[in-house]
């Protein structure tokens, strides 16, 4: 048997010396038999490698049994490859079948002239995640949180982690995803917005998290998902939304150039190319954002107007990220901090899209109260939030971030659910 505690990955294999025993395993992407010879594509995480069996190789039949995506073993001899690509090879000294793979495979997932549409593909994500341009995008979701994490131990924040459980939705109108708890109702958390908030009242001054959230709205479209991750910020001591903005822009930035140097491989596989956009972002606030798109100030910039609009600071500030600030009221929630009908809130957009939304809260009680019932709300089902304001708030603020959006749209992908490993929407709860 082969030990596969010695086992190297295949970039490793690049990098040993010739003549080398070494041992590999992954999946068979192909294999051809041809006379006296055969040939093993191999496929790991780090990439492939090409195996040859000459006619040294006493199990030569057994090597036709293989199916493809069968899971294998080999010892062998690192050589000098004959292919024009180059670099290094193995030849066959031994192979352990560790899993044969069934035959036909369900989906096609690697790019041959058969499609198979994202439903499919999603049936079966175990298969479909096998391709290197899905696990690409992975690899540099996962350099992503890492620069997340990074950036915020080095702007000195608190990582918390908070409940998924609530008895009030902290977006108030949306609709909740209930469930029996003890004899009692509570709810999966729409965001972690009122309990980062909780923290900043317990003193933490600067705290946030990466976690799930849940939203039970039955959109179909390739921006949407009922369970999303999402980067949660509050801090405190703020006066107004000016910190709120530099904190993001410079998040952005660090996470753009870390995706840019440690991704390179992936965004090549991708076919990306990412440009960092220059500090500071522009602030465009929603009144002169009417004027820009030539519509009435009453209007809300939703998606497509949200598009229009990132075209034309393109145009004339030649960045694709920026702030939308100052919105009306009637477009901000319950805890927003107010200057008369307009509340001190922003919105960043990255490639044409909204990436995160926040802003400064109220803090005090009173205000707080009244601008629950303003939204139509009842103060007595947010009592377990609005109490704590009682003994003394910080002014503060913050913003969530869409982990899931953000990885769309800094590779530009179709749709959301590339960008989720197993993810969840109206009519998906498996696998």
């Amino acid at each position: 048997m082969i030990n596969l505690l010695k086992r190297i990955t295949t970039s490793d294999v690049q990098k040993t010396r010739l003549g080398s025993e070494v041992v590999v395993a992954g999946f068979v992407e192909q294999s051809k038999l041809l006379g006296k010879m055969a040939f093993l594509k191999l496929r790991d995480r780090d990439g492939y490698i090409q195996i040859v069996a000459t006619s040294d190789y006493t199990k030569m039949k057994e090597l036709n049994s293989i199916s493809r995506e069968s899971v294998v073993s080999i010892r062998g001899r690192v050589k000098k490859s004959k292919a024009r690509s180059g670099g290094k090879e193995l030849e066959l000294i031994e192979l352990n079948l560790l899993s044969k793979a069934a035959t036909p495979l369900p989906i096609e997932f690697l790019g041959k002239k058969i499609e198979t549409d994202m439903s499919k593909r999603l049936d079966y994500r175990y298969i479909d995640l096998r391709n290197p341009k899905i696990l690409a995008i992975f690899k540099i979701r996962s350099i992503i949180l890492s620069a997340i994490h990074s950036f915020m131990r080095e702007s000195k924040f608190i990582e918390m982690q908070t409940s998924k459980l609530s008895g009030a939705g902290a977006e108030g109108g949306a609709e909740l995803f209930e469930l029996p708890y003890f004899g009692k109702k509570v709810a999966l958390n729409q965001s972690q917005q009122l309990y980062k908030q909780l923290i900043m009242l317990s003193g933490f001054e600067r705290a946030y998290e990466i976690g799930t959230s849940y939203r039970a709205e039955k959109s179909h479209t390739h921006r949407h998902l009922t369970e999303f991750w999402q980067l949660d910020v509050e801090m405190s001591f703020i006066d107004g939304i000016e910190e709120i903005m530099r904190l993001q822009e410079r998040l952005l930035v660090y996470i753009l150039k870390q995706v840019k140097r440690e991704g390179q491989a992936e965004l090549a596989l991708l076919g990306k190319d990412i440009t960092i956009p220059k500090l500071p972002f522009p602030r465009i606030n929603y009144s002169d954002a009417c004027k820009l798109l030539k519509i009435k100030p009453s209007t809300d910039i939703g998606t497509e107007l949200e598009r229009k609009l990132a075209k034309i600071v393109k145009s004339r500030f030649k960045t694709d990220a920026f702030f939308l600030t100052n919105f009306p009221s009637d477009f901000t929630k319950f805890y927003a901090m107010h200057d008369g009908n307009i509340g001190r809130y922003v919105d960043l957009i990255y490639n044409s899209n909204e990436i995160s939304s926040g802003g400064q809260r109220e803090h005090n009680y009173d205000i707080l109260i009244q601008q629950l019932k303003d939204k139509g709300l009842r103060p007595n089902d947010f009592e377990f939030y609005t109490t704590p304001f009682k003994y003394g708030a910080p002014p503060h603020g913050g913003f969530g971030m869409g982990i899931d959006r953000l990885v769309t749209f800094i590779l530009d992908l179709p749709n959301i659910r590339e960008a989720v490993l197993f993810p969840r929407d109206v009519d998906r709860i498996g696998p």
